[in-house]
């Protein structure tokens, strides 16, 4: 049994992650594409995530995971420069159509796994300190949570901002795992943004933390409340 504070987080989400219901690949959201864009670059959880950022004017961001440009539209829109990266082809071939409709001339498409290793970042362009905030907008269900945090800092100047489910989901199981004891007891769940906020503490970064609410429409046109949680630090000083 291992207590909150005395657990290694980055090895636990590894563990936790791997298993999960096998992650959807790069086809699945292929075929997602065409209906997330119906919602890009107009939503209220679009505005709540950009506002929290509090970027200056004229400032550079990377986008990572973008998909058919929930953030990367509205940020170019306002005057941002955006580097927009995704593995899936579809959705960024929907941000295309959209940003040349628009005439967005300041965002860039990149088709980048977030696992992929740092070689394959500098390989795309990114290199270190190359943009003044790092993103990723409901993309973290990555292999290794502690890595994809490392590659974000390594690219931004200024901040780094995620957010993160804040409840079970379809991917996760309440029982995976080693027990984990707390307060009051054993804990056999935590929702990801847990594992973020300690991840982070146990890098020795001190993250903000703020909640997004926004609606989700389910297959069935049922409107969902869901709560996402925004988190936010400044990257290590080199």
């Amino acid at each position: 049994m291992k207590t909150l504070l005395g657990m290694d987080w980055r090895e636990k989400w590894i563990r936790y992650n791997r298993a999960r219901k096998a992650p959807d690949d790069a086809g699945f959201w292929d075929g997602r594409a065409k209906s997330f864009n119906h919602y890009a670059g107009m939503s209220a959880y679009a505005e709540s995530f950009i506002d929290l950022l509090d970027a200056d004017p004229g400032s550079s961001f990377l986008d990572m995971g973008c998909g058919s440009g929930t953030l990367a539209i509205p940020l170019a829109r306002a005057g941002h420069r955006v580097v927009a990266a995704d593995f899936s082809q579809g959705m960024l071939a929907e941000l295309e159509r959209s940003i040349a409709a628009e005439g967005l001339d300041a965002v860039t498409t990149v088709r980048l796994d977030f696992n992929a290793p740092w070689s394959e970042w500098l390989a795309a362009g990114l290199e270190e300190k190359s943009v003044d905030m790092a993103l990723a907008s409901r993309s973290t269900m990555v292999d290794d949570l502690g890595s994809a945090f490392e590659k974000l800092e390594r690219v931004a100047r200024k901040k780094v901002a995620v957010t993160m489910a804040t409840e079970y989901g379809p991917r996760g199981n309440k029982h995976l795992g080693e027990p984990i004891e707390g307060v009051d007891g054993e804990i056999t769940f935590v929702p990801d943004y847990i594992f973020a906020m300690n991840i982070l503490f146990q890098m020795e970064r001190f993250p903000e933390l703020h909640f997004i609410n926004a609606d989700k429409v389910d297959g069935e046109g049922v409107v969902r409340k869901i709560r996402w949680a925004h988190i936010s630090w400044r990257p290590a000083v080199s």
